[in-house]
């Protein structure tokens, strides 16, 4: 392998609620496994508010929101990891997920409440600022996918506890060649880390460097359980470069 492994799609325990392993936990496995980096994409949804703004204070909410991602950075710089700021967005309108890149702590601080729209009106305003990947998008219970309020798909979903439909996403990105097409663990627990990922032509330190390596088209998917998804990827990109 030619480059630096990187986790796109993973959670801790400290801020997602179905997170069931720790920060400093999750950092160490994926050393163990050989990464070079992982993206933190925390939940951050109205249900994870009706829990935690209790008193209606968003830099309170985004003080507990970023305790994950902390645990994780502060673990992650003792051992060597790359630990970049994500987040894993859903709206009011649906159980549909959307992994969101290019961000930094001043930025989810500085727009309040960004999970209370909805997906395209999040789209319309951010659309330009961010990177916005639809995480799982035919995950059996998911909506429709909402095709005009995403800049790409994960084709691979390595979580194993669900039914992704991963090839329906790879369908989807067909009919999409514009899509940027991403792999991810989807890590929560045991057994979930280091499924998938994509491999990077430069290591990367933070979410606009990761957001730019994926804009770029510098990048590979990796996955040893879906070498069939990595191989129609590599097809696709040959087909566009012609």
């Amino acid at each position: 392998m030619n480059g630096y492994l990187y986790d796109p799609h993973t959670h801790t325990a400290e801020t997602s609620k179905c997170g069931h392993l720790n920060a400093a936990d999750v950092v160490d496995r994926y050393v163990r496994h050989g990464f070079s980096g992982l993206v933190v994409t925390d939940h951050l949804h109205p249900e994870y508010l009706s829990r935690i703004d209790v008193d209606h204070n968003w830099d309170h909410v985004m003080d507990h929101y970023l305790s994950g991602y902390h645990a994780s950075k502060a673990r992650g710089d003792q051992v060597g990891l790359d630990v970049i700021l994500g987040a894993e967005l859903r709206f009011p309108e649906n159980d549909n997920d959307y992994l969101v890149y290019g961000i930094d702590e001043q930025w989810l601080r500085s727009n309040p409440y960004m999970c209370c729209m909805s997906a395209q009106e999040f789209y319309d305003k951010f659309h330009d600022q961010v990177l916005i990947i639809h995480a799982h998008p035919f995950r059996e219970g998911s909506a429709p996918v909402q095709e005009t309020a995403v800049h790409g798909a994960e084709i691979i979903n390595g979580n194993p506890r669900h039914d992704n439909h991963n090839d329906l996403a790879l369908a989807l990105c067909r009919r999409h060649p514009e899509y940027y097409r991403l792999a991810g663990s989807d890590t929560h627990r045991d057994g979930d880390e280091a499924r998938a990922g994509v491999v990077l032509a430069e290591r990367v330190h933070d979410s606009y460097a990761y957001k730019a390596m994926i804009e770029s088209g510098r990048f590979h998917l990796w996955s040893p359980e879906f070498e069939s998804f990595v191989e129609a990827d590599e097809a696709m990109r040959k087909g566009e470069a012609k």
